[in-house]
């Protein structure tokens, strides 16, 4: 059995729980990921949010300092639709290839401050990871969203394991104990 987890590009929690997939996968977890574009309601060119401050960014900067992840803040919270699109088209073909994509989008946005939005950008980076996004449709998104809808994600990020859900972002002390728990419970199965 696997675990479960659906983000979205443009989650800053999404960004550091690719630390929190990490420990999951150093205790020989399988993790299924998928993606959710969680504010539909944010269409093409993103939308200006303006400064980000106050203890909930404090926090996230810790956390992302913590798991070596650079954060750099923009002004602007991008459109994920089309990054998400690319990276479920390249994880039905081949999801070694839509790991190495996954990071470097993340990356993009919240290292660099790029436009995820890019058609260019994606294209470039999809063929960074040994992928190619020629003939790219929804489809493999859509398929993604239903399934998320039908097992009740609707945050970001969320992982499942033996039918419990874990959403939002936990310590990584919680993650580790989590990973004995869900491997043990794999290895008695």
């Amino acid at each position: 059995m696997a675990v479960e987890h659906w983000f979205d590009f443009i989650c800053p929690y999404c960004y550091i729980g690719q630390d929190r997939t990490k420990i999951l996968r150093s205790h020989g977890i399988t993790v299924v990921e998928h993606g959710l574009q969680i504010h539909p309601e944010i269409g093409p060119g993103g939308v200006v949010v303006g400064q980000r401050v106050g203890p909930q960014y404090e926090h996230l900067a810790a956390e992302a300092a913590a798991a070596g992840l650079p954060l750099n803040w923009t002004d602007r919270i991008g459109y994920s639709r089309p990054a998400l699109t690319a990276f479920e088209w390249l994880n039905e073909n081949d999801p070694v290839v839509a790991g190495r994509f996954a990071e470097s989008v993340f990356a993009a946005y919240f290292a660099d401050g790029q436009d995820i939005e890019a058609a260019e950008l994606l294209a470039k980076l999809a063929a960074d990871a040994g992928g190619d996004l020629t003939g790219v449709t929804s489809e493999p998104l859509d398929r993604s969203e239903a399934l998320a809808r039908s097992s009740g994600v609707n945050s970001t990020p969320t992982w499942i394991a033996h039918g419990q859900k874990v959403s939002g972002l936990r310590p990584r002390a919680w993650f580790e104990q989590w990973a004995t728990l869900v491997g043990q419970s794999q290895e008695s199965k």
